[in-house]
C-alpha cells in the first residue's frame, strides 16, 4: 500500500496555507497570493479563479447551508463570499492579526475565529454578529475543535497552553500548559469518542482525554512543527504536515506510520503547511513551495 504522486496542481505565486473540500471532485486552496482557486480532481490542470482578497490568506471555511465562504486575511479581516455569484457579501475586521483558523460549529450557527493577536472570536453565521470575543494568549491561536456531545470546545495556544471552554458560556473550565513554554499547539482533531488529538511545534502528538485531560500517549512525530493532522473519510488512516517538509501517513489504530512523504519522492520542497482528503484513496497536500499534490492510493 503506497500513495503515489497523481499530479502537481501549479499556479500560486506564494505559499499554499489552507485546503477545504468542496464537493467529491473539487476543493479550493487559499494563498499568501491573496488568490482563492478551486480545483477538479479529475482535471487538475487548470484551477478556476474564486475570489481576490486584499491581503494574504491564511484561512478558509465553507458554510455549506449558505453556500458561503469565509476568508481569514493576515491583518485580521474576514471577506464573505456568496458562492452562487462569487460576489464579496459583507468584509469584518474581527482581530488586529492574522486569522488562522475558521472553523463552524453548524449545530449551534456559530463559527469560531482564531487570531494572531491571541484572541478567541464567535460570530452567528445568521447575521455575522459577534457573539463572543476575548483575549485568551498573548501569542497565536492556530487550534480550535468543539464535541457536540460534551458540550466542550477545546483551544490551544502560541505558548502552548491548552484550554477547554464550556461551549454555551465560553467559559474557560480547564488550562494546562501542555507543550513547552513558547511552543504552539498548532492543531486540534478529534480522534475517537473520548480521545482528541493534538500537533504541536515540538514536533510530537498527543493524544487527550476529552474528559479528564490526561495524556494518553505522546511520540516524537516530525522533525519540526507539526501544522495539520487530517484524517481519512473512514478513520482508518490520518496524515500529518510538518514544516519538516514531510508529509506523513499513518495507521489511525496502531497509530504506526504508514508512509513517509518527502522531497526525494515527488514530496514537497519546503514546509507543508495543509492537507485535505477527498476521499479514501485521495489525499490532497500544500505548502511554501506554492504547490498542491494530489495523491492518490495504490495497492
Amino acid at each position: 500500500m503506497q500513495f503515489n504522486l497523481q499530479h502537481r496542481c501549479l499556479g500560486h505565486t506564494s505559499g499554499v496555507y489552507d485546503l477545504i473540500k468542496l464537493t467529491d471532485k473539487t476543493f479550493l486552496s487559499a494563498s499568501g497570493d491573496r488568490l482563492v482557486v478551486s480545483w477538479n480532481i479529475d482535471q487538475p490542470e487548470q484551477g478556476n479563479l474564486i475570489a481576490r482578497a486584499s491581503d494574504s490568506i491564511y484561512s478558509i471555511c465553507y458554510l455549506e447551508d449558505k453556500n458561503e465562504l469565509l476568508i481569514g486575511q493576515a491583518k485580521g479581516e474576514i471577506h464573505i463570499i456568496d458562492l452562487s455569484n462569487n460576489q464579496e457579501k459583507k468584509l469584518l475586521k474581527v482581530n488586529e492579526k492574522g486569522i488562522f483558523s475558521i472553523v463552524e460549529n453548524k449545530s449551534k450557527s456559530k463559527v469560531y475565529i482564531l487570531g494572531g493577536d491571541g484572541v478567541l472570536s464567535v460570530l452567528s453565521t445568521v447575521d455575522y454578529s459577534l457573539i463572543f470575543k476575548q483575549k485568551i494568549s498573548s501569542m497565536k491561536l492556530r487550534s480550535i475543535f468543539f464535541d457536540e456531545e460534551l458540550n466542550k470546545t477545546f483551544v490551544g495556544c502560541g505558548e502552548g497552553m491548552f484550554y477547554v471552554f464550556d461551549d454555551d458560556t465560553m467559559e474557560a473550565t480547564y488550562s494546562n500548559q501542555l507543550s513547552k513554554q513558547g511552543f504552539s499547539i498548532n492543531v486540534i482533531t478529534n480522534y475517537t469518542d473520548e480521545v482528541i488529538l493534538c500537533g504541536g511545534r515540538d514536533a510530537h502528538l498527543r493524544w487527550i482525554h476529552k474528559k479528564d485531560y490526561t495524556v494518553v500517549n505522546a511520540i516524537p512525530a516530525h522533525n519540526y512543527a507539526i501544522y495539520k493532522i487530517s484524517f481519512s473519510p473512514d478513520k482508518k488512516m490520518f496524515a500529518t504536515a510538518s514544516r519538516d517538509k514531510t508529509l506523513k501517513i499513518w495507521d489511525a489504530a496502531t497509530q504506526e506510520i504508514l508512509q513517509r512523504i518527502e522531497h526525494s519522492n515527488d514530496g514537497h520542497l519546503n514546509s507543508v503547511n495543509t492537507l485535505v482528503w477527498m476521499d479514501d484513496n485521495t489525499l490532497v497536500s500544500a505548502g511554501d513551495d506554492r504547490s498542491i499534490n494530489i495523491w492518490r492510493l495504490s495497492y
